[in-house]
């Protein structure tokens, strides 16, 4: 790989964790750690113990501690229903999600408050097309 690129992947592991520790000390002030927000995102709408098993791709003990976590704090409850559980965001925890997602638009806005208008369509361009390559050469 030329310098070049190798600069290029420097920038973009920086710029993604700069985000992720900024983004981590937002959902600490909001109570909830990266994980627990990881199954908040896929909590949208009802679903199984086991589907957010899949969904998240961790193991059934990692899943199991989130929810645990998360119904202790009053954003989730599990029902048993015959052999699963059903998880559903409790209305603290729809009120969690709106906040997680002003925190995350609020570290955009930050992140893009450097550049011009055409300089932030020019680098969400540049990011789409760069996935788009990276997803072509699988």
């Amino acid at each position: 790989m030329s310098a070049k690129g190798e600069r290029a992947c420097d920038l973009i592991s920086e710029l993604y964790w700069t985000m992720r520790k900024a983004f981590e000390e937002r959902l600490e002030e909001l109570g909830v750690t990266f994980l627990e927000f990881k199954a908040l995102v896929h909590l949208k709408g009802a679903k199984t113990q086991g589907n957010l098993l899949r969904e998240m791709n961790v193991s059934k003990s990692t899943v199991s501690k989130v929810l645990s976590s998360l119904e202790r704090k009053g954003i989730v409850r599990r029902e048993r229903r015959g052999r699963v559980y059903s998880v559903k965001l409790t209305d603290k925890g729809l009120e969690m999600l709106k906040a997680i997602e002003k925190a995350g638009k609020e570290l955009e806005e930050s992140m893009l408050s450097e550049m011009s208008s055409q300089e932030k369509s020019n680098f969400l361009l540049l990011l789409e097309k760069a996935i788009k390559g990276l997803e072509g050469s699988e």
